[in-house]
């Protein structure tokens, strides 16, 4: 993958119209795009630079896509065939994920669904670290979509700068790992950092809680923005302040200090991040947040944008999790990787409660795990047709194809190995398929170490 393009692609097919278009409107969605009219032509192009993704048709003369698939994995393992049939049957796509395709995909077809399995295909790629370049770390933030390396730009920007920043994300999208970035690559990095919430207590305390209160003795109490002295100060949905304490927190911002309820000036010495899941240049025209504080913080606004709209960051931020958790398990047995299937699962849901959420699904993945790779099975997700109702993604009474070839695979693999009395050599040349895929299969349905389902007689 060059800098310029989000993959180098290949298309294969002996039909010139369907090529070309193809052809352009893959460059069009950002991809560097090859073409070869037959698979001996193909073969050629492999051989001479790298390519990510072959998409091949199927029924071609001479060598046909099966062939070619075998041709292209034998020659870069690490290239991944996706194959165009008009003639897509469970049996075909069995065959030909059973020899190592990554998918394949029905004609008629538009561009845009092979263009989603693409990005989705190179991201988990990227996640996993395949020399074309990962995801960036800032802090405790992960990503590697446009918008997270933009808003990780931003943060290096404003981090070393003690103007007031506002941080607006929805609820999830962590707002406080964004607040505790700044504060780490500030210059302030070495004094406190305070997280408090504006709705975690009633009005009526809010401003002892924030300012202190003066006074001697028991009565005398430091507020949040005393008690970041030296550091940061993070107050969240800033949107539940009253208008009185609006005023007064934006005149300290303002004179540098601050009173405390019933007495006592203090010098305002903490650099202090604001976050918000509203709009609140909203709630200025609603007469509900001041205006003049507004303007003040809206100078250094920071959107983070929902998951959703940066799918992107999914494989990332699933594989660092994954990485986190087995360093915590301290030698425990735990699961590592996620299978391609299981990725496609994470990136097709919606995920209305954004990075916490996901972390809360992957949490749950890692428990319900039998072996080293999540699978399908392993993820529960909200079903959008039974309200909240949990469910297995992509599983159920009926299963979909992915499922349905998975099963197919892990049989045929299970009476493969019976046949040869557990020898993986003879397993694999009975299923026809290089014994390095073999194991690959195993390991992909945690079958390594694992006996041979024996039939009852």
């Amino acid at each position: 993958m060059t800098d310029s393009s989000k993959g180098v692609l290949l298309v294969v097919d002996d039909e010139p119209l369907k090529r070309a278009t193809l052809q352009i409107e893959l460059a069009g969605a950002g991809y560097s795009v090859l073409e070869a009219a037959d698979a001996m032509a193909a073969a050629k192009v492999i051989e001479t630079r790298p390519v990510d993704v072959v998409i091949t048709d199927v029924r071609m003369p001479e060598t046909d896509g099966i062939q070619l698939l075998e041709m292209v994995k034998s020659r870069s393992p690490r290239t991944h065939v996706i194959l165009m049939t008009a003639y897509g049957t469970v049996d075909s796509a069995v065959e030909a994920i059973k020899r190592g395709a990554y998918d394949y995909i029905n004609k008629p077809f538009a561009t845009e669904v092979l263009v989603e399995k693409l990005d989705r295909l190179l991201a988990c790629r990227s996640a996993e670290g395949d020399g074309h370049g990962g995801p960036e770390t800032l802090g405790q933030l992960v990503g590697q979509s446009y918008a997270s390396r933009r808003l990780f730009e931003q943060i290096r920007a404003v981090a070393d700068s003690d103007r007031p920043v506002l941080v607006e994300g929805e609820a999830g999208t962590c707002r406080q790992r964004v607040a505790a970035t700044l504060h780490q690559l500030s210059k302030r990095s070495a004094g406190p950092l305070i997280k408090f919430n504006c709705t975690a207590c009633v009005v009526e305390v809010l401003e002892g809680e924030l300012f202190g209160a003066g006074g001697e003795g028991p009565a005398e109490r430091m507020g949040r923005l005393e008690e970041a002295a030296g550091g940061t100060l993070f107050l969240d949905e800033i949107e539940a302040l009253s208008m009185p304490l609006q005023a007064r927190l934006l005149q300290a911002m303002d004179e540098g200090f601050f009173s405390r309820a019933g007495g006592g000036r203090v010098r305002l010495d903490a650099r202090l991040v604001f976050g918000t899941q509203e709009n609140l240049r909203g709630r200025v025209e609603a007469g509900q947040f001041r205006d003049d504080l507004y303007y003040r913080l809206d100078a250094v606004h920071l959107v983070l944008p929902p998951l959703r709209d940066r799918r992107d960051d999914i494989p990332a931020m699933a594989t660092h999790y994954l990485r986190h958790t087995a360093k915590a398990a301290e030698g425990k047995s735990v699961p590592t990787r996620i299978s391609t299937h299981a990725m496609d699962v994470l990136m097709s849901y919606h995920w209305p409660g954004n990075v916490r959420e996901l972390e809360n699904v992957l949490e749950r993945a890692v428990a319900f795990a039998s072996g080293p790779e999540i699978q399908p099975r392993d993820i529960l997700v909200p079903s959008a047709s039974q309200g909240n109702q949990e469910t297995v993604a992509q599983t159920g009474m009926h299963p979909g194809l992915t499922e349905t070839i998975a099963g197919v695979e892990q049989s045929l693999i299970d009476a493969a190995l019976r046949k040869a009395a557990g020898n993986q050599a003879k397993a694999a040349q009975f299923l026809g398929i290089p014994r390095t895929t073999l194991r690959d299969k195993m390991a992909k349905y945690g079958m390594v170490g694992k006996p041979a389902k024996r039939e009852l007689s």
